[in-house]
C-alpha cells in the first residue's frame, strides 16, 4: 500500500481510521512519499511542521477543497488545521443558506 499516492487506509492514535480516494493531483503533492503521520500532529507545533511543507506545494488549493467537500476532519489538509476547516465550512454553508433567500 502506498500512502504517498493516497492509496488505502491510514490508522492513527486519534483517529480510528481513515480512508481516502487518490485523486490526480496527489501525484503531485508537496506531502508525497513523506510519513503520513507529519499530517496528523498531537500539537501545534507538529500543525506548524505540516504547514511549512504545505505552503511550497502546488496543489495547496486543491487539497483543501478535498478536505472541505469530504468533510475530512482530522489532520491538515491544504495547509489549514481541523478547525480552521471547520470554520471554512461553516462559513460556506452559511454563504449557500444565504444565496437561497
Amino acid at each position: 500500500m502506498d500512502y504517498s499516492k493516497g492509496e488505502g487506509t491510514l490508522a492513527t492514535d486519534d483517529v480510528e481510521e481513515i480512508v481516502w480516494v487518490s485523486e490526480p493531483w496527489m501525484a503531485v503533492g508537496a506531502c508525497r512519499g513523506l510519513d503520513p503521520a507529519i499530517f496528523f500532529p498531537s500539537d501545534g507545533a507538529g500543525v506548524i511542521g505540516a504547514r511549512k511543507i504545505c505552503c511550497n506545494c502546488d496543489v495547496i488549493d486543491e487539497c483543501l477543497d478535498y478536505a472541505l467537500k469530504n468533510r475530512i476532519e482530522h489532520g491538515v489538509w491544504g495547509g489549514s488545521s481541523e478547525r480552521e476547516r471547520k470554520r471554512l465550512q461553516r462559513a460556506r454553508l452559511l454563504r449557500r443558506s444565504m444565496e437561497c433567500w
